[in-house]
């Protein structure tokens, strides 16, 4: 009988014993339940990292156009026997090409903006002589300014160009009889429109050309970059472009853009700095902006706001002044500060 009473004192303290720590851990896990929950979770901390340096080529796309030039029908202004014709369908015809001769002076062909209307002379002045100037300029008579007054060294080139065609060794005057107007740029000769040997007169059509490529219309944004030299590229093709022009008329760079295009006469382009721009650049959400306008950034959790100016950016990130590069930022400050004013 005393042993069943031993056994069962026993069987007792070892069920306390057992029963204690899970009493414990009921009323550790009941403690713990009680606790808010903002007291319960780890405390953010401060990240921060540093302004780095990035560079935009502020790209802007643009749509554009394949223009084609009007077919033209060159004419001379001279009188008298074709004595030469050089030129064949097919052939290429820019300023300088000697597209024939009449009465053994040649006719020379010249691209401008608009033909002259009159014979050029010393003491003449305005856009006609400044168009005669840059003409004899790309034929290599004239190195003097191209400012419309026909003085001395105008007159001199003159001289010299006409001395090379044939139209006197003396002659001071550059006469429309020695010219041939292409339009505003190269040819391509589609049909000749005389003979050897036939006469001519003032007016008489030489040939036609075919309707050649002429320029890339650009049709600007608003969002073009200004800073400095800029590009257009279209479908790989690179090319100089002046913002503002709407126009890319170097003939190698239509030709390019045109050929890249294949058969379709409109496309999409992407203008872009050629230098880029060099700025500090933060995540987004290091910034601060206040109702007033104000915006800044933080070094850290204590440091004093720093007053930024944003100039852009991409998703996610904010550009800032390059100046700024290399500088502590704080990238989480609406978690960890309580001071998140500019002033």
């Amino acid at each position: 009988m005393a042993s069943k009473t031993r056994s069962g004192g026993i069987a007792i303290a070892v069920a306390l014993a057992l029963i204690a720590p899970l009493a414990a851990g009921i009323v550790l896990v009941l403690a713990k339940s009680s606790e808010s929950p903002l007291e319960s979770a780890s405390a953010v901390e401060p990240l921060v990292g540093s302004v780095e340096r990035a560079e935009r080529y502020q790209e802007a796309s643009v749509a554009i156009n394949v223009e084609y030039a009007t077919a033209l029908s060159p004419a001379t202004g001279a009188s008298g026997t074709l004595t030469q014709l050089k030129i064949t369908p097919g052939a290429d015809v820019k300023t300088g090409t000697v597209v024939g001769s009449v009465n053994n002076q040649r006719l020379v062909a010249y691209a401008s903006k608009a033909p002259l209307f009159q014979d050029i002379y010393r003491g003449l002045k305005g856009a006609d002589v400044k168009t005669a100037q840059l003409l004899l300029k790309d034929l290599g008579f004239y190195t003097g300014t191209v400012d419309g007054d026909a003085g001395p060294a105008t007159e001199k080139s003159i001289k010299a160009f006409n001395k090379h065609y044939g139209w006197g060794k003396d002659n001071g005057t550059l006469s429309l009889a020695s010219l041939v107007w292409l339009g505003q740029g190269p040819v391509t000769v589609d049909e000749v429109s005389v003979t050897l040997g036939s006469s001519v007169s003032p007016g008489t059509a030489l040939f036609t050309t075919t309707a050649a490529l002429a320029a890339i219309v650009v049709t600007e944004t608003p969002n073009l970059p200004t800073d400095g030299d800029v590009t257009l590229t279209v479908v790989g093709v690179t090319v100089p472009y002046v913002v503002g022009s709407g126009l890319v008329t170097e003939p190698d760079a239509v030709a390019q853009i045109a050929a890249t295009m294949g058969t379709a006469t409109e496309g999409v382009g992407t203008i872009a700095l050629v230098t880029p721009q060099v700025v500090g650049t933060v995540p987004s959400s290091a910034v601060v902006a206040e109702e007033s306008g104000a915006t800044c950034i933080f070094p850290d959790v204590t440091g004093a706001a720093i007053a930024v100016t944003p100039a852009g950016g991409t998703l996610g990130t904010v550009d800032l002044d390059e100046s700024l590069v290399g500088r502590p930022v704080l990238i989480n400050p609406r978690d960890v500060r309580q001071d998140l004013a500019c002033g």
